[in-house]
């Protein structure tokens, strides 16, 4: 018994450090420390580091995104056919050749495409009516939303979709009723169309367009008065009629709203601005710029600069563009638009070059660009 003694003295000390040791770790989290590598960080602060740029075929008329990878269009063929010319055509990646859709009739215009890609808007003309009519992109069902006798003297126009893509709204302008301009929005998931007489408008003006806000309540109208001066007017749907507010913000071109509150237009000056209808602030983001878009969930934009030739593209955060960096040299762009993602761009341009003859001389080739991004 004497000589087992020491040993269950050791026993009992290495059993009670490691009693000692287990309540020590009882309760400590362990923690595992991930240490980006180079790439990921030049990723987080570079986040529009171009990937590959595609040169598309050549087309009569680009619509937009149907999908995060493909575009559609009317594109150049060889078949010269009247029926080949309204063919709509998706173009996937790697954006070689062509595929065709449904045909559209060459008595339908204004053309748009929503932002989600899944359906297009568009008014057909026949010789008794003219109808606003939405195609899905899905299923190429058409269908009939709203339709009006036809007359030389009433005008359906100014199509446009809410950023969410729930709602299509329109203008249509008697000029027999001395110019009465009605707005017509249809709610793609009710299936409700709803009619609303706009009022207040002096003679000089002329609407040119209508964007709706995702809640369906708020209203930019775009007006061109008699001295070809652009500028916005803020309405809101208030029951059964339209509010419209006398402030107005002079604009070259097309809104867009950032929420259902706040939107973001170009000024006179060429100084993109924001403002905040809750409290009337108005707050400049950039200067000198010619062109601009937002992405679907608008956290990107992409630009064009007026003494530059380089299209940009940045973060919105707050009232700030940040990581800016051009992404495409060399081009005036007619059109820009953001995929569904936010991963790519969809370029319309003018490319630039030069006389043979003289440097100076500068001329114009239209081309279509799609720019993805790592």
């Amino acid at each position: 018994m004497m000589k087992n003694k020491p040993f269950i003295i050791w026993a009992g000390v290495l059993l009670f450090l490691v009693i000692i040791v287990s309540s020590y770790n009882v309760g400590k989290r362990s923690e595992t420390i991930i240490i980006p590598s180079k790439e990921e960080n030049v990723q987080k602060n570079r986040p529009f580091q171009v990937k590959t740029i595609y040169r598309l075929p050549r087309a009569d008329q680009l619509l937009g995104w149907s999908s995060s990878d493909s575009v559609v269009g009317f594109f150049k063929g060889d078949e010269t056919s009247e029926r080949a010319k309204h063919r709509l055509q998706r173009l996937s990646s790697p954006y070689e050749k062509a595929e065709n859709l449904q045909g559209i009739e060459s008595n339908t215009s204004n053309l748009k495409v929503s932002p989600d890609g899944k359906s297009i808007a568009g008014v057909t003309v026949s010789s008794n009516k003219a109808s606003m009519n939405l195609i899905s992109l899905v299923n190429g069902k058409k269908t009939e939303i709203a339709s009006f006798a036809s007359s030389s003297e009433v005008y359906v126009q100014d199509v446009s979709w809410s950023n969410n893509s729930k709602y299509v709204c329109y203008l249509v302008i008697d000029a027999g009723q001395d110019g009465q301009t009605s707005l017509h929005v249809f709610d793609t998931d009710s299936k409700t169309h709803k009619t609303y007489l706009l009022k207040g408008f002096a003679e000089k003006d002329s609407l040119t367009g209508v964007h709706i806000s995702d809640n369906g309540r708020g209203l930019l109208l775009t007006v061109l008065q008699m001295g070809k001066k652009e500028s916005i007017m803020m309405g809101t749907v208030n029951g059964n009629r339209i509010d419209i507010q006398d402030k107005r913000q002079n604009s070259l071109g097309e809104p867009v709203w950032l929420n259902n509150d706040q939107f973001v237009f170009l000024g006179t000056g060429e100084t993109l601005y924001e403002y905040d209808r809750r409290n009337g602030e108005l707050s400049a983001l950039l200067e000198k710029v010619a062109a601009f878009t937002f992405s679907n969930d608008r956290k990107k934009i992409a630009y064009f600069l007026n003494d530059k030739d380089s299209i940009y593209a940045g973060k919105l955060q707050g009232k700030n563009i940040l990581c800016e960096e051009p992404v495409y040299h060399g081009t005036i762009p007619s059109k820009i638009y953001w995929s569904p993602d936010g991963n790519s761009l969809l370029v319309n341009a003018q490319n630039q070059y030069s006389s043979t003859e003289s440097a100076s001389a500068r001329f114009f080739d239209d081309q279509a660009y799609i720019i993805t991004f790592k």
